[in-house]
């Protein structure tokens, strides 16, 4: 029974052609098959049949039979064996992989607070950007990086949020602390020139030596060589004139032109007044040919930021700018006139030192509708007016017959102006004209009249809006070999003149200009039509 259930097994056969093995059934042996890779043709018998050994586990030593088990497991072994109870596992956000926003928003996080931290080390330098920024300005910079910070940081862990927050919170404590490292230390403003109530005759009176040593510790200290060829310069020549320095600390480079203008122009101090660059991004501007004394000059100099030490004895103040005065407001509100902040930002442009944005605040006003702030706005114009180195007088003069309600209150220092101008041949402002026209101040016919004489063609009309006062003036030009001029003179005549001037006219009606008959046959008839 054994034989034929081994003879009725199939038989497992390999080509003899290409080696491909198959299992057939036991009768074929002896037979002609056909391979079914290659089509080859063989014959079954003991060559191509495919005989294995049998074995038994253990015979071998391969790993596999390790899985059969010689003895049994004990009845006590499986009894010892307990099944795992698995409880109902919610939390399947910590079995998923972390997703990459989550990865970039932890990126972020850190990344932020870590710039934000490298920006308050290295611009809170005496030269940085945010030197001058204050204390609270940066603490509530540096808290709201924190928590935005923090935040990112716990949603960029699910699996680990305590360990997330404590590590912002780390990061965090660092960056707040950072304002405070990094604060510079405000200088004590002395003040070297202090009155002696008295002298102890106890004590031993300073030697002339430790003075002079005291002098050039000051001097070295704030390399002064400049200011002193200056003194000296001054001092040779017999001039009752000052040379001072004004010493700028904190100071940002692009802002030195604008003080440097500035103090040259409030001082009056002379064209030769430059700024020298000193150690750590400091200046030393020196004001030569300086009428004011050094407390003059001081209460100028505080207009920049804060006086931190004045020295008389070397002619030297210390300044710490503030260079937040600098930074130009919204452009949007300061031209939109319908914007509530209108007035208040243009008015607060008009107390800058920088003359450029004073200039363009009074244009803005001069087209703006005197609503809210006119008497205080009115003031600023005023004092504009009577500021030395002014040059915009046009736009002041404008912006005046729009503010003012008494226009005469802009006669004084408008009439100065104007002499000076026309005393130093320069062209006068129109709106200037226009000013004093309006305050009804007589005082200005005679440089107006000169405006006049030298062309006619401009301040005609203005000119004769003074009215009959102007009649002798001009009737000494109706014979005026400026032919232009001489009919200017008929035309004015013709609106301001009275009866003295018919003679006159009348005579050039005979003249062989038809031009000037013409221009005097109107002026005679409107003077008697009066």
């Amino acid at each position: 029974m054994s034989e034929s259930q081994t003879s009725a097994e199939p038989l497992n056969i390999k080509c003899s052609s290409c080696g491909k093995r198959f299992s057939v059934a036991a009768d074929l042996m002896g037979r002609m098959v056909e391979c079914g890779a290659c089509d080859a043709q063989f014959r079954i018998n003991d060559e191509v049949i495919l005989n294995r050994k049998k074995f038994y586990p253990g015979e071998r030593g391969s790993i596999d039979a390790n899985r059969f088990k010689r003895v049994p497991l004990s009845s006590t072994a499986s009894e010892t064996m307990q099944a795992k109870r698995y409880e109902d596992f919610q939390k399947y956000d910590q079995l998923a992989p972390t997703s990459p926003q989550r990865i970039l928003a932890g990126i972020v996080g850190v990344g932020l607070m870590l710039v934000i931290a490298a920006v308050l080390v290295f611009s809170s330098s005496s030269n940085g950007a945010m030197n001058a920024m204050p204390l609270e300005n940066k603490l509530m910079m540096g808290g709201f990086v924190s928590i935005v910070g923090i935040f990112l940081l716990v949603y960029a862990n699910p699996k680990a949020r305590a360990k997330a927050g404590f590590f912002g919170l780390l990061i965090a404590s660092i960056l707040m602390a950072i304002p405070f490292l990094t604060k510079t230390k405000e200088p004590t403003i002395t003040n070297s020139a202090q009155s002696i109530d008295y002298v102890d005759a106890t004590e031993p009176l300073i030697s002339p030596d430790e003075t002079e040593n005291a002098f050039t510790a000051l001097r070295d200290r704030f390399s002064t060589n400049p200011l002193e060829t200056e003194q000296k310069r001054l001092e040779n020549s017999g001039s009752d004139k000052k040379a001072y320095g004004i010493y700028l600390t904190n100071l940002l480079q692009r802002n030195i032109y604008t003080v440097r203008d500035y103090l040259i122009r409030d001082t009056q101090a002379g064209s030769s007044s430059h700024p020298y660059p000193r150690d750590n991004g400091d200046y030393l501007m020196v004001l030569t040919d300086v009428s004011m004394d050094i407390s003059e000059v001081a209460k100028i100099t505080e207009f920049l930021g804060k006086n931190t030490e004045v020295h008389p004895e070397i002619g030297v103040i210390v300044v710490s700018v503030n260079n937040e005065q600098f930074v130009d407001n919204s452009a949007e509100k300061l031209n939109n006139q319908k914007d509530p902040a209108f007035y208040e930002l243009n008015q607060r442009e008009l107390t800058s030192i920088d003359m450029d944005r004073v200039k363009n605040a009074v244009e803005r006003l001069s087209t703006a509708e005197p609503s809210i702030y006119r008497k205080d706005i009115s003031e600023m114009f005023l004092k504009l007016m009577e500021k030395p180195g002014i040059r915009f007088h046009d736009e002041l003069s404008k912006a005046l017959l729009v503010w003012l309600d008494d226009p005469s209150m802009a006669a004084e220092p408008a009439l100065k102006i104007l002499q000076e101008r026309v005393a130093a041949g320069e062209t006068a402002s129109e709106n200037l004209v226009k000013l004093l026209l309006k305050g009804k101040n007589q005082k200005a016919i005679p440089p107006v009249h000169i405006l006049w004489l030298g062309d006619p063609a401009i301040w005609e009309r203005h000119y004769a809006e003074f009215g009959p006062e102007i009649e002798p003036n001009v009737l000494e030009q109706i014979d005026s070999e400026n032919a232009i001029l001489r009919r200017s003179a008929i035309k004015i005549l013709g609106q301001v003149g009275s009866e003295s001037s018919l003679p006159a006219l009348s005579r050039l009606i005979g003249s062989e200009d038809p031009e000037i008959r013409v221009l005097a046959e109107r002026a005679v008839k409107a003077i008697k039509e009066r």
